[in-house]
């Protein structure tokens, strides 16, 4: 899964302004492998637990 990870974030546009939570194309490309792990693993056991916060469930996903 981490690969496919580094691969949506190969193709992120550098000109895009930051979503609601601030997090811009720069800061999510420069983020070590290591927090992306950690992030990705963090959002995967808590979409397993199905224990989601309300927080995320009110978000607006979309592709990228």
């Amino acid at each position: 899964m981490s690969d496919m990870v580094k691969s949506k974030l190969k193709k992120l546009k550098m000109n895009k302004a930051p979503g609601v939570d601030s997090v811009g194309t720069r800061m999510l490309l420069e983020w070590n492998c290591q927090r992306r792990f950690q992030t990705l693993l963090l959002n995967t056991k808590t979409l397993d637990s199905e224990d989601v916060p309300l927080d995320w469930k009110l978000v607006n996903v979309s592709n990228f």
